[in-house]
C-alpha cells in the first residue's frame, strides 16, 4: 500500500513540475494580459484619433500613448523592449490579438454596432451565387520586421468557379505606430483560363474598412487566387527610430465570389444592322469605274438601259465594212 501510495505523489509531483516547466514569458517584460490591456487602449487612442482627422505624429496621439503606459506603471523602455520579446514570439503576439480582437468586437456591440456591421460577409458559406471563399486566418498582424512584414495567400478554383465571377476582398485595418509613416499594399489577383492575369492593388494608411475587387469581365474562367497583404517598410525615412512599435493589424477578412449574368443584348442592339453587311449592301451602289471601249479608248461607264455611243471615226469605218468589201477600199 505504502509503494502505490509513492507512486501515485510522485505522479502528480511529475505532473506538476511539467506544468509547472511551460514556458512563460520572462518577469522582464510586461506580461501577456497587461500587453493585451495596453494594446487595446492603443486601439482606442489610434481610433479617436482617427474620428478628430489628428495627424498620426500629432502632440495629443503622443499624450494619449504616454498616459496609457503611466496607466499601466510602464515605461517607454519597458514597452519597447516587451514588444522586441514579443516580435521575436509571433505566436504570443498573434495570441493576444485574438483576443484583442473579440474585445473591441464586443466593445463595438455594446455601443449599437450589429455582427453584420463589423463582419458583412462573415456568415455566407462557401457555396452558392455569393459565397465566402476565405480561407486563411482571420486576422493577423503585420510587422515592419521584414520576416514578419507579408502575408500571402492562394486558392485554387474549383468547380464552384463561374465564367465572368467577380471577386471582392473586405478587411478592416489598424495601424499602431509610435513613429514612422504608415503604408501598407494590398494585391488581389486572379489567373485565367489562358494563364493571362488581371490584378489590382492598393495602398491602405487608415484605420477603417477597406475592400478591393477584380473580375473576370471576358468570362475565360477563373482558374486560381492569389494576393498579399504587406507592410512596407520600404519608406522608412533617415533618422526614424527602428526599434518603436510599428504594426498593422488585419483582420475580420473575408474573399467573397459573386456570379455574374452574362448581359443580354438590348432591343436597339438586336435591330441593328450588321456593319459587315451594310459595307457589302452599299458597294453595289457605287458608281461602276470606266470601261474601255473600242480601240482601247477609255469612256464612261454605260448603264444598262443606254444606246452604245461610239465615236464618228469608229461608226464611219464599221460601216464602211459592211457596205464596201475590202479588196474594193483600194
Amino acid at each position: 500500500m505504502r509503494i502505490s501510495s509513492w507512486l501515485a505523489n510522485g505522479l502528480l509531483v511529475l505532473v506538476f513540475l511539467l506544468c509547472s516547466c511551460k514556458p512563460q514569458v520572462p518577469y522582464k517584460y510586461i506580461q501577456p494580459d497587461k500587453m493585451e490591456d495596453i494594446l487595446y487602449d492603443y486601439h482606442i487612442a489610434e481610433a479617436i484619433s482617427s474620428d478628430y482627422e489628428l495627424p498620426h505624429d500629432s502632440l495629443t496621439l503622443r499624450a494619449y500613448r504616454h498616459a496609457i503606459l503611466e496607466k499601466y506603471g510602464c515605461t517607454d523602455a519597458d514597452f519597447d523592449s516587451s514588444l522586441v520579446y514579443y516580435t521575436r514570439h509571433t505566436e504570443r503576439l498573434h495570441r493576444i490579438y485574438e483576443n484583442l480582437s473579440q474585445r473591441l468586437s464586443n466593445t463595438a456591440i455594446s455601443l449599437g454596432a450589429s455582427l453584420s456591421d463589423l463582419n458583412r460577409y462573415g456568415s455566407l458559406s462557401a457555396t452558392g451565387d455569393t459565397a465566402n471563399i476565405w480561407n486563411g486566418d482571420m486576422s493577423f498582424v503585420l510587422m515592419h520586421h521584414p520576416a514578419f512584414n507579408k502575408y500571402s495567400f492562394k486558392i485554387d478554383a474549383d468547380s464552384t468557379f463561374h465564367p465572368g465571377d467577380k471577386l471582392q476582398l473586405h478587411f478592416n485595418s489598424q495601424f499602431i505606430f509610435q513613429d514612422g509613416m504608415r503604408d501598407a499594399i494590398v494585391v488581389l489577383a486572379i489567373k485565367l483560363s489562358n494563364d493571362s492575369v488581371i490584378s489590382r492593388n492598393m495602398h491602405v494608411s487608415g484605420s477603417n474598412s477597406q475592400s478591393i475587387e477584380v473580375n473576370d469581365d471576358k468570362r475565360l474562367g477563373i482558374k486560381e487566387v492569389k494576393g498579399f497583404f504587406l507592410l512596407n517598410n520600404n519608406i522608412n525615412r533617415a533618422g526614424e527610430n527602428q526599434t518603436t512599435m510599428k504594426l498593422a493589424v488585419v483582420n475580420h477578412i473575408s474573399l467573397v465570389r459573386m456570379h455574374t449574368q452574362e448581359p443580354e443584348k438590348s432591343l436597339d442592339e438586336e435591330k441593328e444592322p450588321n456593319k459587315d453587311s451594310v459595307r457589302i449592301d452599299s458597294s453595289r451602289n457605287i458608281t461602276p469605274p470606266p470601261h474601255q471601249g473600242a480601240r482601247g479608248m477609255i469612256g464612261p461607264a454605260r448603264m444598262p438601259h443606254e444606246p452604245t455611243v461610239m465615236p464618228r471615226g469608229v461608226i464611219r469605218e464599221e460601216v464602211n465594212k459592211k457596205v464596201v468589201p475590202n479588196n474594193q477600199l483600194k
